[in-house]
């Protein structure tokens, strides 16, 4: 009896493990590709590090004349810790004076993410989403695993629509030619 609930324990977990592991690889939706975001995700609610409340829009236009690679991560996220010195060599290559980094935490709790982004050292612009994991937002971006990294163009239109690693993101792509 022992040995079959452990024999069933082990083959739960396996074939949980091996079925999450596969959603990261889901293509992405053609809609993404060039395109601005939606009414539905321009709405939903930002938190500032400050605590302020803005929209997704406020947060992405005080930023338009710039590159913006979005980080979307959370404090609970082993991958999104382990990644951020891949994400560092690529803000490295690119400089920040035209590319802005920008982490967006899907973490429910203020208070973890506030401690991860102090324990972590993580620099750069954080924002959290109102609803975490379930908003328009991850639903339009067909967000099924953190770290999700998006980049947008000058103007916040999206260019690159997903990378599960920092070094999927080719710092030429990021470098703006003046």
């Amino acid at each position: 009896m022992l040995y079959s609930l452990r024999r069933f324990i082990i083959i739960t977990f396996l074939l949980a493990f091996s079925t999450s592991a596969f959603c990261q690889n889901d293509p992405v939706p053609e809609y993404l590709i060039a395109q601005p975001f939606p009414d539905s995700v321009q709405n939903v609610g930002i938190v500032t590090y400050d605590g302020k409340r803005i929209s997704f829009s406020e947060m992405i236009s005080g930023y338009k004349g710039k590159k913006v690679v979005i980080d979307m991560w959370a404090s609970w996220c082993r991958d999104c810790i382990v990644g951020l010195p891949k994400l560092n060599e690529l803000r490295r290559k690119t400089g920040e004076e035209h590319v802005v980094y920008l982490f967006l935490s899907v973490d429910a709790n203020e208070e973890k993410w506030k401690n991860a982004i102090s324990r972590f050292n993580i620099r750069g612009e954080h924002y959290r989403v109102e609803g975490a994991w379930k908003t328009p937002l991850s639903n339009y971006i067909a967000l099924d695993w953190v770290p999700r990294y998006i980049v947008l163009s000058e103007t916040g239109m999206i260019i690159m629509p997903k990378a599960i690693e920092a070094s999927q993101i080719n710092p030429k792509d990021l470098i703006v030619n003046e």
